[in-house]
């Protein structure tokens, strides 16, 4: 009996649980809701000011990773540069490849992971920094909003750019991509580009002044105004072009470094080449890109955005790739004795002559020499240590110790394809870091100082990258000059960035596309993205058949732009993602 009251009022209280219940849910969507409490989800992954903050370095780190720190032969880190006239992939020269071949539908490496994949990837968080800001559950103040959607924005019109610049008229999407999606279609290349310029627009207006960030990585509204500048010159808005420059050029802190500014001002160290009587250490162009000297807390005036990278130190990333991809392998050269036999010119890499270089991109002949006689003598970017054609040989065991390898008349190897093509070429000096590699990386052995060893690390470069300069952004107002007609003030731009340089001046009768390029090439070489400027004006092709035609003569015009990925045409089986004439 006891038994049978006591499942009474248990029923009893049980039912009347669930009348409660029932009679206090009035939405079952909310009550079924499953809400993370102890692990971050995108339902509580972006709510407060630091969720944001985080999110937007995460595009920065994902940015830098793939566009600035990857050292694969077939990333757009190096092919940017060794796919134009500029430099070239050292297989592609009687290698394992031809150049043509690198530009393949189906050429995963090239055309699918190296720009479209990562960009598309790019534009995937920009996206959903830019759409859950509007949450109404976030705690952000309205400046706060703004200002994530600005730099997401800016992330979001680098990355359309980009593949604009490559691919021509691309898919499309502005929003968070929450389904599997197979009906994707091609917009127009300019639409793509104006949809970049409205980006930049919003992220003219709410990115913080550059004296408000706290260092030249993050963004402000200079980067956003400069990027702008040359979206308005690829659409012909040209004096909208002119005014996003100007805004740039007229910041009260901005400037070009015209002065010897930052550390190792003097003779900087014991380099493999300084030894030459030409290198007086009176160099700006040096300075620019010596370790320490991008930040503005060196003084330098000139840097708009930098990409950082820092040995050892959280958010200083894996290093640049320019040791492993544009070294040449100097610590491979080899001189011969007085006896026939053949001896290194270092025992080890050495961190004075450039890291342990890897010899992917060889500066092409063009660069080497005809750029360079076209700009005349005195041009400092050409001297003999912002760009090395000899060096000393340091090996107490080699007859030739001490003496030079070309000025003294050395033999060396120059048989075989890598003798020519990856040990011994003109070192590009701002593309490594000289005297600058971290300690460990020095090995016991110091018989010949810098003597480092061969891990990844002595592969990279340690220092931050201009990403944006404003020696750049007086090259975007001078093609907008040129593109309304007025190459008397385009010739001014151009000359502020020669004068400095003490290169002889430009006339304005001079001055065409052409010419600009050119410029771009002596002062810009391995820091921009110079394919994406010759793809966007359609000049590649045209570029390397004239200075290169041993690669040039390999390409057609449709070459001037990237094929679409074939996976993702395959695999868009909802509608057409049409391909690129030619491929």
């Amino acid at each position: 009996m006891k038994t049978y009251k006591y499942n009474i009022l248990k029923s009893m209280r049980v039912s009347l649980l669930i009348l409660l219940v029932s009679l206090s849910s009035c939405n079952e969507d909310e009550f079924l809701k499953e809400v993370p409490l102890d692990f971050f989800a995108p339902e509580n992954s972006y709510i407060t000011a630091a969720d944001f903050d985080a999110a937007v370095l995460n595009m920065h780190a994902e940015f830098r990773k793939k566009f600035y720190e990857s050292s694969n032969k077939e990333d757009l880190s190096n092919l940017a540069w060794g796919l134009t006239d500029l430099s070239y992939p050292h297989q592609s020269y009687g290698g394992a490849y031809q150049i043509s071949a690198l530009l393949l539908p189906t050429s995963s490496k090239t055309v699918y992971n190296s720009a479209w994949v990562p960009l598309y990837k790019i534009i995937y968080n920009a996206n959903a920094i830019i759409g859950r800001a509007e949450n109404p559950d976030v705690t952000l103040t309205e400046d706060e909003k703004f200002k994530f959607q600005a730099e997401a924005k800016f992330f979001r019109a680098y990355a359309y750019k980009i593949l604009a610049n490559l691919y021509g008229g691309v898919p499309v999407t502005l929003e968070e991509t929450m389904a599997p999606k197979r009906n994707y279609t091609r917009e127009t290349r300019d639409s793509v580009y104006n949809l970049c310029i409205s980006d930049l627009e919003f992220a003219v207006q709410k990115l913080p002044a550059i004296n408000e960030v706290t260092d030249a990585s993050r963004l402000s509204n200079l980067a956003a105004s400069h990027l702008l500048a040359e979206l308005y010159n690829t659409v012909g808005r040209y004096s909208e072009a002119i005014d996003a420059a100007t805004f740039v050029i007229d910041n009260p802190n901005m400037s070009l470094m015209k002065e010897r500014f930052g550390n190792k001002i003097e003779k900087p160290m014991d380099l493999g080449f300084n030894d030459d009587p030409e290198f007086d250490g009176k160099d700006v162009y040096w300075d620019l890109f010596f370790k320490g000297n991008q930040n503005r807390s060196a003084g330098n005036r000139e840097a708009i955005w930098l990409i950082p990278f820092e040995y050892l130190v959280p958010g200083g990333g894996q290093g640049g790739p320019g040791v492993r991809c544009n070294m040449p392998r100097l610590w491979q050269l080899k001189v011969k004795n007085n006896d026939g036999t053949w001896e290194k010119i270092i025992p080890h890499p050495n961190e004075n002559y450039g890291g342990r270089g890897g010899g992917f991109n060889r500066p092409s002949p063009y660069f080497e020499k005809e750029v360079w006689e076209k700009s005349g003598h005195g041009d400092i970017r050409n001297a003999p240590h912002n760009i090395i054609r000899d060096w000393i040989v340091k090996n107490p065991k080699s007859d030739q110790d001490g003496k030079w390898i070309i000025k003294d008349n050395l033999t060396y190897p120059t048989s075989t394809y890598n003798d020519t093509m990856r040990d011994f070429y003109p070192v590009i000096a701002k593309a490594t870091t000289f005297g600058g590699f971290p300690d460990e990386v020095k090995i016991d052995d110091q018989t010949v100082p810098g003597s480092i060893d061969h891990t990844n690390t002595s592969k990279r470069n340690w220092k931050a990258h201009y990403a944006m300069r404003l020696a750049e952004t007086y090259l975007l107002r001078a093609e907008a000059h040129l593109g309304n007609g007025n190459r008397q003030l385009a010739a001014a731009d151009i000359n502020e960035i020669r004068s400095r340089a003490n290169a002889t001046p430009v006339n304005e009768g001079e001055v065409d596309i052409d010419y600009i390029l050119d410029e771009r090439m002596r002062e810009l070489h391995y820091e921009t993205f110079y394919l994406c400027t010759t793809n966007r004006l359609g000049k590649t092709v045209e570029r390397l058949k004239k200075n290169f035609p041993l690669l040039g003569n390999q390409l057609e015009d449709y070459h001037n732009l990237w094929p679409i990925p074939f996976d993702d045409i395959e695999k868009n089986i909802e509608a057409e993602l049409t391909q690129n004439p030619g491929y």
